[in-house]
Formats: C-alpha cells, structure tokens, sequence
C-alpha cells in the first residue's frame, strides 16, 4: 500500500525538505509533505537509497556515453556529454494543461506579431510596438519582409522557456523562435530516464513524446508550397562543428528527413535542389538550423560558409518554404515583452495567459530611468543573445561593472532591458551528499497544427549546475530533467487525409546521398576498416616479437624484425631508435596523434560518423565509446597488448557486424561498403608488398607468411586446405593465392575488387564497375607472377587502386566551390537554440 503525502517519509526526502538553499517553490515538495503527482517520485527515491541514487547517476552517464550524446562544439575533436540528473521531474496534470493553454495563446499571438511585422506593420504604425524596439532589433531582416503566404502560420515552430516564480505560477522567461533547439535532447533525454528507472517508468501513465514529432513531420509536410502532392523537406544543418549537432541529427532521425548542409543544396533555376550525385532533386521545405545572418551570403553576411546563396529570394518567390523564416529571430526579443500585454489587446483582443516579469525597455526614457535607479535589483537584458553581451545581474556587480553598464545603457538604450528578479522554483538533483534543490527551468516545444499548436508534453527541463547558480541554460553546464506529464493531457490529434497520404507515400522513397554525404561515408569505411587491418597486424607483430625477440639471430628474429619495418611501411609511423618492439607496437596501436594508428584511425572514424549521424545506427555510438575508452587507456609496464588489441578488435568487428545488419542496401550503404573494400584491398596488396620480401632462409620466408595470413585473418583456411589437399601445401605458397585472386576468401584482393564493382553499380556507375573489375586481370597478373616479379607487380597494382579511388572521387565527391561573396568584419554571429 502507497503512502500517502502527510505519510511519506525518508531521510532523503526529510534532508531535502530542510535543504538551507530551498526556498520558494519546490516541483517535489511543500510545507505540508511530498505534492501528489510526485508520490510515486518520491517512494522511488525512499526504496532506493543515496547508494541506490548515486548508481543510478553512474549509469545515467554510461548510458549518455553508450548514445553518444553531446552539446557544445567539440574542443580537440571531443565534445561534452551531455549532462542528465536521473530523477524525472512530475507535473502536475491540471497545471500542464493550463501551462499548455498559456503557451498556446503565446504561440498564436507570436505568430500573428511576426506575420504583423513583415507585413503591414500595424504595430508599429499605430505605435503599440515602439519601432526602435523592433527595427533596432538584429532579429529584424529587412530582406524578409512580405515573404510568406497568407492562410498559413509563418511561426511552425517555437520554444518558450518558462519558470514557477516564489508563489508557483508560470512566468515566461524568453521565447526561442529563430530555430529552436531542444527536441531532440528532450526525446535523448526521456530515452535514458526510462532505461535508468525502469521500474518507475514502465508503472507511470506517462504522455508519450513521439506524437509530437510525428505532428511536426505533418506540419513540414503541410508548409510546402502550393501544389506540391508530395513535399521533399530537408533540415539545413551548419554542420558537425554546431554545438547542438546531436540535436540536429536526432531530430532529422526522428522526422525521417534528411540533415543536408550548404554544400549538398544548390539554388538554380528559380529552386532549391538537393545535390544527388550527378542529379538533383527538388526541395520544397527547410527547416533551417543556421542562424538567419548566416544563412543566405547573398542577402547578409557574405563570408557566410553555411548558408545557401539564393535560398531568401526563392523563399520569396513561394517556391521554398523556410521554416523558420528567416525573420523569426525579432520574436526572441525581451523588448517585445514589456510590450506584450498591449500587442496582445490589438491583435487578439485578450490579455496573456502566462505573464512574464516586469519589463522595462531602456529605448524608453522613462523606463531607462527606472532601469538605471534600480540597477542594483534589476536583471539586466540585452535585447539580442550575442556571444559578447550576457544577462547581469544588478546585484552582483562591482563599482566598475556597474559604472561600465551604466555607459553601455547610455550609448545605446534601445539596446537594454530591465527585468524584475524571479526567484525561481526548485527542483531534486542527486548528489553524492543527497538531494540539492537547484533552480529549475522548464523549455516548451510547440508546432503549428491544424488552427493551433500542439506542445511536446512536458518539454525540456533544465537545473541549475550548483545550489547557488542563477543562469540556467545549457552552455552553463546544467543538468536536463525528464518532465513527465499524465497520459491524460495528451490530445491525440489525427492528421489530415492528405498529410497521411503524404506520410505514406514518403516511406519507400529513397533520397540520394548529396557528394559530401558519400565521401563521409566512403571515408567511415576507410577509417573502419584501416583502424581493423592495423591493429590486426599491430596484434600478430607483438606476438610474433613476444615469441622470438629474446632469441636474437633466429629465423623467429628475422621474420618478427621483417614483420616491424612492414608496420613501419604500411602506418608510415617510424619506429624511434632503440625503441622496443613492445613500445613501438604501443605507440601504433595507442598514440592519437599518429596517423596510420589504430587509435588515430578509430577517432577518425567517430568523428567522420558525427558529420552523418543521422544515418548511422544508434547501436554504434555504445560500441565507439567502449572502443575509445579501451584505447584512452593509459597502459602500465605489466599491461599487454594483446588483450587490448582483442578488445580493439571486438568492437570494430561489432561496428562491422551492426552496420551489415542495419542499413539498408542503398546508396548509402554502397558508399560506405565501397570505403571499407578498397582500404582492405589496399592494405592487403601493402601487407605483401612489404611483409613478403624473399629472404635467403626458407624457415624465415615460412614464418612471414603464416604472419601475413594470420593479419589477413586466413591462416585456418591455408591449414584446413594444406592437410585436406586442396591447396599449397606451405604457408609462402598459399599467401598469394588465398589473399590475392582467390574470390571465395572475403579478405583477397579479388573479393574486394568484386564488391566494389557489385557498390559501384549501387549507386549507378556502371562505368566505373567495369574500371573495377578490369582491375582483376592486374590481380591475376600479381598472383601468377614470379617471385622476382612479384614487387613490380604489387606496386602497379596499389597504383591501379589508388588510381580508381582517385575516379571514385572526381566522379562522386565534387563539393562546390566557396561561395564567399563579400569579406565583411561582423561581430560575433547571433546565437541560435
């Protein structure tokens, strides 16, 4: 039987409650014990212990690790994980839906200032919104204006962050319309929750969030131009550098749209087209993820690199439609709060829902000086959310902050705001010493449906990184919360016949992968299987140097010294004089800096599968993060490097084994298997070259071949062979046969060139197949070839696929040139999300 909240009773919750730092409104507790909707929370918390809590946060960042979830652009080629406190925070039924309905009306009324303002400007001409604040405003894009079609929202998306003030109401605390981030994290988010409390997860009737994405894959559906049956929408991206790239390919994963960057798309011919191979298709909606300023180098800032030259005049010309529109970003403007309560009255005839905190905009003389009286209990606010300009806090200047302020105000006081404090509701985070109450905000995600919005249930919630921290947002290191709503607040909206239709339609279309796509693809092969074949070969020359190095002037010795300067050759890393064969074969395997090594390869890897997440397995991201981790290790003089090396090898043969099960055999598989087939040709046709010389001892000539059939994985096809009879008898003859033109083996030079051909024609090159399979008469060539020809061989051989790789590249991976048309010294871009 549950107890009920006056019952309800641990050590944790008891601490929590008298937490010195809780004060004001608290999501979990009040005066009188636990809140209802949070009982089944807190029976949680009281079963489980702090040593049951603090396990739980352990394994919330395994699992964030295993996902692979980040935020922040990555420093050193290693982004941040992003950070999860593993207790959900429950809401209140009754106070979500009242929530919803404030955040409903503040969506429309946003929507109808933005169609206001690049419109007919009523607003502004009868004076409700001062012009100052709205055409000072960066957000405002002169270029934008009259773009959009009537009898359709131009505001499809939007984020509204919220917090409870000291009494418990919901105050808005900014609104994010330029091109809201957080969705995916949001679903991320949930995803480990439930893994991490199962239990708790899996007995609450929770609102489902996939509904809401489902509603936005519709409303894209639905923006598309007029007369377009079955809409093509791609999600502009400003690449893998973004600091909410995670976000990003997530949310196109979920939507089942393409993630497409400057260089995939082209403007021609009145259109926005995607760039798929030598074709291209049409693009009738983007939802655009590159902050307005940089998206078009045409109509701002010319040195933009991640924009689309031409895409605002097809916008304009309703042959596009970009979501957001470009001009969204002068809704994410607190000057437009102090004024919202009059724009509400004129264009909706209502007063808000949900208040926000009392404003006061600088561009006002009245309101600057109230601003400025009150410096001390006033939270400062640009108007624009500049990388330079950050929220003060009044109180917690110094004399010479202050005075700086002050002339800052004074220089330019449309620039300003004023802002009541709003002493901010508190919310459960574990910690080694227990709970700590920290700040709580909570970030809403809606999307325009039908006559209304439909709002991700429950949002986004975000807390404080310390007790004592006021700014809650992410680029300050806070914690994000799981926020559960009842099932029972859901509405379950059907979408329309025409965008089920639509839905049904899109799903066996295939999209063709773009040049950039392709070569990130052809290169994650590459990587995938250059990271496999050395540490292979970096595995049988330890073993090799382990068994013979303490016999100097052995055939052993000779054949493990032959087999280092091969390692020496192929990874191209140079062994140190007087360095031990253990240490060198570390350093391969371990070094990150070290092109050819393993560990440098498998980072490759990793971050080459960032720039295409959206197509990549979501199992892969465990088995990266087990590889980097079994490779970051620093080893100690007892440790070996075979065990390391089987690990290694574990989970690149996962990786291999989850994408031949996971994709689909399309282009993009292709190109990526493609990838995989040529290094493993290249690398074989290298390990002969340099591993098989002709040493005078046979015995020696012996042990290097079984060492080069053993790293070409195909030593227990030559023994099986050699005692049935069917093959050569000795391991020198069977190394040119099984790893060369033999095409039943899957590691021989003739397999791979065969595959090639099979992905080649995949894609649609039949010209190149034939070029490929051409290459079969070198193969023979090779194999056949004398031992005192066997090197020229090789060598024209490598050459014949390096030449290949180099057509592959002209013919499928052309980027398009910079487009840079003005070299310009603008300040620090607009932040987006």
């Amino acid at each position: 039987m549950s107890a009920t909240a006056s019952e309800l009773s641990s050590p944790l919750v008891d601490a929590y409650r008298a937490h010195p730092s809780r004060a004001g409104f608290d999501e979990l507790v009040d005066a009188n014990g636990v809140r209802p909707h949070a009982e089944a929370l807190a029976a949680t918390v009281e079963g489980m212990g702090i040593g049951g809590l603090l396990a739980a946060r352990a394994e919330t960042v395994n699992q964030v690790a295993d996902e692979g979830i980040s935020y922040g652009a990555a420093e050193s080629g290693v982004r941040q994980p992003w950070l999860v406190d593993p207790l959900p925070l429950p809401l209140d039924g009754p106070d979500w839906l009242s929530l919803e309905r404030g955040l409903a009306q503040r969506a429309t009324l946003l929507d109808a200032v933005l169609a206001d303002l690049y419109s007919d400007r009523t607003l502004l001409r009868r004076r409700v919104l001062p012009a100052a604040a709205v055409l000072g405003h960066p957000g405002f894009t002169r270029t934008a204006d009259r773009i959009g079609t009537s009898n359709r929202r131009q505001l499809v998306l939007t984020a509204t962050d919220v917090g409870r003030d000291a009494g418990g109401a919901w105050r808005v605390i900014s609104d994010r319309t330029q091109a809201p981030a957080g969705a995916g994290y949001a679903m991320a988010t949930r995803r480990i929750v439930s893994r991490v409390l199962a239990g708790l997860h899996r007995t609450s009737d929770l609102a489902r969030l996939r509904s809401f994405f489902h509603a936005m894959t519709g409303a894209l559906l639905d923006a598309a131009p007029g007369g377009t049956e079955i809409p093509r929408v791609v999600l502009l991206s400003p690449g893998a550098a973004s600091e909410t790239a995670f976000d990003q390919a997530f949310l196109a994963t979920m939507l089942g749209f393409p993630l497409a960057e400057a260089d995939d798309l082209v403007v021609s011919k009145g259109r926005v087209w995607l760039r798929a191979g030598g074709e291209l298709e049409p693009v009738d909606v983007i939802l655009r993820r590159v902050e307005a300023m940089l998206s078009d180098p045409l109509e701002f800032r010319g040195n933009s690199e991640v924009g689309l030259p031409g895409m605002v005049e097809t916008a304009r010309q309703g042959a596009v439609t970009v979501v957001n529109p470009v001009g969204a970003g002068v809704l994410d403007n607190p000057a437009l709060i102090a004024h919202l309560r009059p724009v509400a009255q004129a264009l909706l005839g209502e007063d808000p829902l949900l208040d926000s905190p009392e404003t006061w905009w600088c561009g006002d003389p009245a309101q600057a000086s109230h601003v400025l009286a009150n410096l001390d209990s006033l939270v400062i606010k640009p108007v624009a959310r500049t990388g330079g300009t950050a929220v003060r806090y009044g109180w917690l200047l110094d004399a010479a902050e202050r005075a700086e302020l002050v002339d800052r105000i004074g220089d330019e006081p449309w620039a300003w705001c004023g802002q009541e404090p709003i002493e901010l509701s508190t919310a459960p985070v574990v910690t080694p010493a227990g709970l700590e109450p920290r700040r709580f905000v909570l970030r809403t995600f809606g999307v325009a449906t039908g006559d209304g919005y439909t709002f991700l249930p429950g949002g986004l919630g975000r807390v404080a990184a310390g007790v004592d921290e006021r700014t809650v947002s992410s680029a300050a290191g806070t914690l994000a919360k799981d926020v559960w709503v009842p099932a029972a607040t859901q509405e379950r909206a059907e979408p329309s016949e025409r965008t089920q239709r639509r839905l049904l339609t899109l799903a066996p279309r295939e999209t063709a992968v773009p040049p950039r796509v392709a070569h990130t693809l052809m290169t994650i092969g590459r990587f995938a299987e250059r990271a496999e074949s050395t540490a292979r070969l970096v595995k049988v020359a330890d073993d090799l140097s382990e068994d013979y190095n303490s016999r100097p002037g052995t055939p052993g010795a000779e054949a493990a010294a032959s087999l280092l300067v091969a390692v020496a050759r192929i990874t191209r890393i140079e062994r140190w004089y007087a360095e031990t064969p253990l240490a060198y074969l570390t350093r391969v395997a371990l070094d990150p800096s070290a092109p050819g090594g393993v560990h440098h390869s498998a980072r490759r890897l990793t971050a080459e599968a960032q720039e295409v997440r959206d197509l990549m397995s979501v199992d892969i991201w465990s088995v990266f993060n087990r590889l980097e981790h079994t490779l970051g290790r620093r080893p100690s003089e007892d440790d070996q490097l075979q065990p390391m090396l089987a690990d290694v090898l574990e989970s690149l043969l996962a990786y291999a084994g989850i994408m031949a099960q996971s994709m689909v055999r399309d282009s993009s598989w292709a190109f990526l298997d493609a990838g995989s087939r040529l290094e493993r040709a290249r690398h074989t046709v290298s390990l002969l070259r340099h591993a098989m010389a002709d040493p005078a001892n046979p015995t020696t000539a012996e042990l290097a071949a079984d060492a080069v059939l053993r790293a070409g994985e195909s030593i227990i096809t030559h023994r099986r062979r050699a005692a049935s009879g069917t093959g050569p008898a000795t391991a020198a003859e069977s190394v040119r046969q099984l790893l060369v033109h033999d095409p039943a083996n899957p590691r021989s030079v003739a397999h791979q060139l065969a595959a090639l051909a099979a992905d080649l024609r995949l894609v649609g090159d039949d010209r190149l197949a034939e070029q490929a399979e051409a290459l079969l008469a070198e193969v023979d060539a090779a194999a056949e070839a004398a031992p005192v020809d066997a090197p020229r061989q090789l060598e024209q051989l490598a050459q014949a696929l390096d030449a290949l790789g180099e057509r592959i590249a002209a013919r499928h991976f052309v980027r398009q040139a910079t487009r840079r048309t003005a070299e310009t010294s603008w300040s620090t871009p607009w932040q987006v999300g």
